[in-house]
């Protein structure tokens, strides 16, 4: 009986934490938001769903491609701020996806980085500027779009990491994620189960990605809070080591946590354009290499 009630206390205790994560991951503005991007159809293509903003140009010039790739558990709404973003709208064609199990909770995770790339390959080709595509991940979507770009690199142009894992000494799994494993669905939740068997399998994973670091060329934007309590700050001074055949720009946002993505949009839009597009004035708030 006493066996019992620990683990039924241990099973609590997991679901509240991992609740807590949860919603350090998604602030309550964004909770409290529909799945919805102003004037956006959502559409399918293959495994992922997707939400397009592509405005018509002053130019006759396509515009470059920016792709958003949440984190775990999420959707294409994590990038809504920057999707109905006026000055987003006039430099980009944006795009904003669901990864691959994520269009309902109860779908199949498909935890492989290699499977999550080639759900993306066929966005990658829908860039008509002739530049290559962009790829902006926060949290989880940092490894993914690394991996990404490590499999692609021909149709990438720039990455975007913010608030992102990279080092697989950082990134492993933790006790309530391994405890986790042990929890059947209708204990822990479909979304924090679906989030921890992404989890699960990262390091390793991360550990196989490690010399391929050096392969990517193209520009890199890496913004991390200094208080982010999910994801190390040491990730970001990891990726910003390996990178060493990319020109790196590094935003370290002192005393900002995990919400960086949010609270700093207009400072990470700004940043990217003076990087990517090259017509706005470099923001003095930063730190770069």
């Amino acid at each position: 009986m006493s066996n019992c009630l620990s683990s039924i206390r241990h099973a609590v205790s997991i679901r509240l934490t991992l609740g807590w994560i949860l919603a350090l991951c998604l602030p309550s503005s964004l909770l409290a938001q529909q799945d919805s991007v102003a004037n956006a159809v959502v559409k399918t293509l293959g495994a992922i769903d997707y939400v397009e903003i592509n405005t018509a140009s002053v130019t006759a010039q396509s515009k470059q491609l920016i792709i958003f790739v949440h984190g775990t558990p999420g959707s294409y709404s994590a990038f809504r701020s920057y999707l109905n973003d006026p000055v987003m709208q006039e430099k980009f064609h944006m795009i904003s996806v669901t990864r691959p199990g994520w269009r309902n909770d109860e779908d199949a995770k498909v935890p492989s980085l290699d499977e999550q790339a080639a759900a993306l390959r066929p966005l990658l080709e829908m860039d008509q500027s002739g530049k290559g595509a962009l790829l902006m991940g926060h949290s989880y979507g940092g490894p993914v779009i690394a991996r990404t770009a490590m499999n692609y690199s021909d149709l990438i142009a720039g990455l975007i990491f913010v608030a992102t894992t990279g080092d697989p000494e950082l990134s492993g799994p933790r006790w309530y994620n391994r405890f986790a494993v042990a929890l059947p669905r209708f204990v822990l939740g479909a979304s924090l189960k679906g989030a921890n068997a992404e989890i699960m399998p990262l390091r390793p994973q991360l550990e196989a990605m490690r010399p391929r670091w050096q392969d990517l060329t193209m520009p890199v934007l890496i913004v991390q809070g200094s208080k982010d309590r999910l994801v190390h700050p040491g990730n970001a001074l990891f990726m910003q080591r390996m990178l060493v055949n990319s020109k790196v720009r590094f935003l370290n946002r002192e005393d900002q946590g995990h919400f960086v993505l949010w609270e700093e949009a207009p400072l990470i839009r700004d940043n990217l354009i003076d990087i990517f597009v090259g017509s706005s004035a470099p923001s003095p708030a930063f730190s770069a290499n």
